[in-house]
């Protein structure tokens, strides 16, 4: 059996804010789930998620779980400048430890976008104090990825430590299978034999959204 660690990117997926927020009633309801299997999980929060919902970001710490940052405003990292990156990400890293009293060493970027043409991220993430990033899609991909990259966790050369997504072969390509759109399309049995069939890694993790677990959004 694989041991596999659950981490739920918090993010507000509304395409309008005129919509209803429902993004944080979904995740008090994963809470109350991960309670039951006395389960903790690493919650990767986007800065202005935490910023309008603050009091679930101290639930989360309160019930013992990790926060760590998910971008400031879901922005892909090949799209913005250092300096820009720089502010933003300690901005958010400021308001999660403020909110959650964690220190945050921990960074997911939005959609795997830590790509070569993003190969700077991790010099300043370490220089933010940040200690691992989760953020890499070691294989080619239509939107972002890293191919060439390790499959198992290793150390950029500033230090940082990258727990890449991983992978396997699905029909004629290499794919994230472990979460998110993956979870709700893909054949639990294939899934399931994936997981059979993998090398497992020190921290190997699966990921969700609150849309993932929203049957009621629109």
């Amino acid at each position: 059996m694989v041991d596999l660690t659950f981490t739920y990117d918090l993010e507000d997926n509304r395409p309008s804010s005129d919509l209803p927020q429902r993004f944080d009633l979904v995740t008090y309801e994963v809470l109350d789930v991960l309670d039951r299997l006395n389960t903790r999980a690493t919650f990767f929060s986007v800065g202005t998620a935490a910023r309008s919902a603050p009091e679930l970001i101290r639930h989360i710490a309160e019930r013992g779980h990790e926060l760590a940052l998910h971008s400031w405003d879901h922005v892909m990292l090949p799209d913005q400048s250092h300096e820009v990156f720089r502010r933003e990400t300690q901005q958010g890293r400021d308001l999660l430890a403020d909110l959650s009293g964690q220190e945050i060493i921990g960074y997911r970027a939005p959609n795997f976008s830590l790509t070569r043409k993003a190969a700077w991220v991790p010099d300043i993430l370490g220089e933010l104090g940040f200690r691992y990033s989760s953020s890499v899609l070691p294989v080619a991909h239509p939107y972002y990825g890293f191919p060439g990259a390790p499959r198992e966790p290793f150390l950029w050369p500033c230090g940082l430590l990258e727990i890449p997504a991983p992978v396997a072969l699905l029909g004629p390509r290499e794919l994230p299978y472990l979460g998110g759109t993956y979870f709700r399309l893909l054949p639990g049995g294939l899934i399931r034999r994936r997981l059979e069939l993998a090398e497992p890694f020190p921290g190997m993790w699966f990921y969700g959204h609150p849309h993932d677990f929203d049957a009621d959004e629109s």
